[in-house]
């Protein structure tokens, strides 16, 4: 048995995951061509995967060896799930570990764009700053104010947590409620316990965008939700709205976000996510009140680690102690992989 580990583990987790086979270490900072990455992964049983890292159609037929891929993420939109399982691989992610990260991230971008921080660092090492002045970069006030999530759940949840504690009143949107009124949105268990909570209200995703000062995206990547957010939406938002995407970049129209943003159809921006990473939309990149971050929601080396664990964790727990990892997104093929 081999294993294919593309990007780097901790040394400890290193240590812990080729004590059960051979480890080959690609570092790369995009995704490897189909081609590359079929080469690498021949003789290959295992591969520990990021969110770049394109486990196709093509390069998944092209592994036969392949018996389990350990997604170091939440997001799977770049594996062949249905595959995978028609294939009798094992597929695992990361949840749970990454939330506080990176609902910090999105709270401190929604920080970062409503009180301009990003202008005003700028301005002062510009040399341009001569004393103060009343109305010198003035922002906007976040306390009273609605927030507008789209997405509830671990990390969406944690976003609500943070965006209580300072004052927002909160709305949110759940997968599968595009396209449905407020009316047709049915009230369940969870709905509940969040307006107990947290004095939340589940809307319907137009009445969230009317309504919200402060929009953030929170939701997987999937068919139903590539290009939620588009120019329709983006009217949909006051004049004063912030927008917040710290999911993926596909779920949002890029050029759409650019025309509201220069049109001024909304106040700001900040991104952590890109439609074709690591590339961004150049009127993105010249707009002053759009704040950029190179996908480091879930950077902190407490995170990465505990990221790491997981997924080496879930490999040792299939592999050496033959029990069902908890964090299996495929589960339903655990019984059939073991006899095979």
């Amino acid at each position: 048995m081999k294993i294919l580990c593309l990007g780097r583990l901790p040394q400890d987790m290193e240590e812990t995951l080729s004590a059960l086979a051979p480890i080959e270490f690609i570092d790369r900072t995009t995704a490897l061509p189909d081609d590359q990455l079929i080469a690498a992964l021949q003789g290959k049983s295992i591969i520990l995967t990021e969110p770049q890292d394109g486990l196709n159609e093509k390069v998944i037929a092209s592994a036969p060896a392949l018996k389990m891929i350990a997604q170091r993420a939440v997001g799977y939109d770049n594996i062949n799930l249905p595959l995978c399982s028609q294939r009798n691989i094992l597929v695992s992610n990361t949840p749970g570990v990454l939330d506080n990260a990176t609902a910090d991230l999105a709270f401190a971008l929604l920080l970062a764009c409503s009180r301009r921080i990003v202008e005003a660092d700028s301005y002062v090492r510009s040399g341009q700053w001569t004393g103060f002045e009343n109305d010198l970069l003035l922002g906007t006030e976040i306390a009273g104010k609605t927030i507008g999530i789209v997405g509830m759940g671990r990390i969406g949840y944690a976003m609500a947590k943070r965006c209580q504690g300072f004052g927002l009143k909160i709305i949110y949107s759940r997968s599968g409620d595009q396209g449905r009124t407020d009316c047709e949105i049915e009230i369940d268990d969870k709905d509940r316990k969040l307006t107990t909570e947290l004095t939340a209200q589940r809307v319907s995703l137009e009445t969230l965008l009317k309504n919200s000062s402060f929009v953030s995206v929170h939701c997987l990547l999937s068919k139903a939700t590539t290009e939620l957010i588009g120019h329709k939406e983006f009217s949909l938002m006051p004049p004063d709205c912030i927008f917040i995407n710290t999911a993926r970049g596909k779920i949002v129209d890029e050029q759409a976000l650019a025309d509201a943003i220069f049109t001024n159809k909304i106040k700001a921006a900040g991104l952590d996510v890109f439609y074709s990473e690591p590339e961004v939309h150049k009127l993105l990149l010249a707009a002053p009140n759009v704040v950029l971050a190179p996908h480091i929601g879930s950077a902190t080396a407490e995170t990465r680690h505990a990221m790491a664990k997981l997924a080496v964790t879930a490999v040792l727990q299939a592999f050496q102690e033959q029990i069902k990892p908890p964090n299996l997104l495929n589960a339903e093929i655990w019984t059939d992989w073991q006899k095979s």
